[in-house]
């Protein structure tokens, strides 16, 4: 039996996705002489902005001027972020029906807690795993582990819910079940890794939870 439901957050609750891009886009573009396929620019949004950029680095501080440079975008640029239509409203029914809800996501808990704020959904979470909450980031099964770990569940009474074939592979690797939102970015890549669900939108999770 579900006991618990994790949700990635951004591209699956906060839309975030071209902001994403725009700000990996910007920064590549100003900081190297790179140009970026399609692939390229989608597979960042399932990334730590480590990993997004470490192969386009020539060194430490060359790393550190892409992620600067990709924040002050996403600052400059991010001031209206919304949520995704009915995930408010399906993360308050989920609440009310008793179901334990957490976030794990590789975002920086600064930046998470400040759209939690600004979307009003900061109280609804029993649990959120940032990315300096792990030493390891998805696809590894760490960061879910810890989300379970805080809530007290064991995998098979768990779900996690995502937009990139990065979270899908890491639930499975935590053994726990997956859902795929239809709206990713990354849609057909991560569908081939075989989620337990895939939901068209908010509304969707409702039939089943």
């Amino acid at each position: 039996m579900i006991k618990a439901i994790i949700f990635d957050l951004d591209g699956t609750i906060v839309d975030t996705p071209k902001l994403i891009m725009a700000s990996f886009k910007h920064a590549i573009n100003i900081n190297t002489n790179e140009t970026l396929t399609e692939n390229e620019i989608t597979y960042v949004l399932g990334q730590t902005l480590d990993k997004a950029f470490e192969r386009f680095a020539r060194d430490k501080n060359h790393l550190d001027d892409m992620i600067n440079s990709f924040r002050d975008y996403s600052i400059n640029h991010g001031k209206e972020l919304n949520a995704y239509t009915n995930a408010k409203d399906v993360i308050q029914y989920l609440r009310d029906k008793n179901y334990l809800l957490g976030i794990v996501t590789s975002k920086s808990r600064v930046a998470v807690e400040q759209n939690l704020r600004d979307l009003n959904l900061i109280n609804l979470f029993d649990c959120v795993v940032t990315y300096e909450d792990t030493v390891l980031h998805k696809p590894n099964k760490e960061p879910l582990l810890k989300a379970l770990s805080l809530l007290n569940v064991k995998p098979k009474e768990a779900i996690y819910i995502g937009d990139h074939e990065n979270d899908i592979k890491a639930g499975k690797n935590a053994k726990m079940k997956t859902a795929l939102m239809a709206y990713s970015h990354r849609y057909k890549v991560a569908k081939d890794e075989k989620p337990n669900y895939i939901f068209n939108n908010f509304l969707e999770i409702k039939t089943v939870f």
